[in-house]
């Protein structure tokens, strides 16, 4: 297992590129929870300049829930910034949700993803979909890191495409309801392409809501995500 000055040392790396501006930090941990059971725990962690970022999530089963089934993810990404829009470069994604597995590689050109990397094999399926037709698509820790880095403006009304190596999906993020120091903005999330007729009908969309408070220095920090599940209504509660 990496240890921490490896993993910083990643997450600074880029920002010896550009110095224009002071570097920013995140670190960031999230509690996941269904009723009174807390089910699992969200760290991410990110570095940013005026010109890059690179950024890492980690999610892995807690309490009960983690004796019964184990799940993680565990991505990475570095990238280059141009204002308030992510431009990936390089990604990782290690991925099991108990359901499904999936270990990604991929690097971009001029915002057009390329598999470097993509376990397990599947067999060839009538609904897969070419990456380099995902050309404008953000990878996951991208998205993630775009909703939860603070900021001036709530990072709403928005609409992110998603590529993982072998799906296609849709963040919609609607327009922000502010009241003061509080702001909620809700969301789906969407499948698009890489899945099955059966998988599209099932379980094409996912309704969410995101809150958000500013801090003391003006910026919006991402608090809550609230979802409804097949399995129950889901809260992802950040610890500060």
């Amino acid at each position: 297992m990496e240890g921490p000055v490896p993993r910083l040392a990643r997450l600074a790396l880029l920002l010896t590129l550009g110095l224009a501006v002071p570097a920013s930090a995140l670190e960031a941990r999230f509690e996941v929870r269904y009723g009174i059971l807390h089910v699992a725990d969200v760290t991410v962690s990110a570095s940013e300049d005026a010109q890059s970022y690179a950024a890492e999530g980690h999610v892995v089963t807690a309490g009960l829930v983690g004796l019964l089934r184990s799940v993680h993810l565990d991505l990475s990404v570095q990238g280059r910034r141009q204002g308030e829009t992510l431009d990936p470069q390089h990604y990782r994604g290690d991925v099991d949700t108990g359901r499904r597995q999936i270990q990604s590689e991929l690097a971009y050109t001029d915002g057009v993803p390329r598999i470097l990397a993509l376990a397990p094999p599947e067999p060839a399926q009538p609904w897969d979909i070419d990456a380099a037709d995902q050309g404008g698509t953000l990878d996951p820790m991208s998205a993630l890191y775009y909703l939860l880095r603070p900021r001036p403006e709530v990072p709403c009304g928005q609409v992110l495409e998603l590529f993982d190596g072998r799906r296609h999906s849709r963040l919609r993020v609607d327009a922000a309801h502010v009241s003061g120091n509080d702001a909620q903005c809700s969301g789906a999330y969407i499948r698009v392409g890489g899945y099955s007729a059966t998988e599209l009908q099932d379980y094409q969309a996912l309704a969410f809501s995101l809150d958000y408070r500013r801090d003391a220095g003006g910026d919006w920090q991402l608090t809550r995500i609230v979802t409804h599940t097949p399995y129950g209504r889901m809260r992802v509660l950040r610890q500060f």
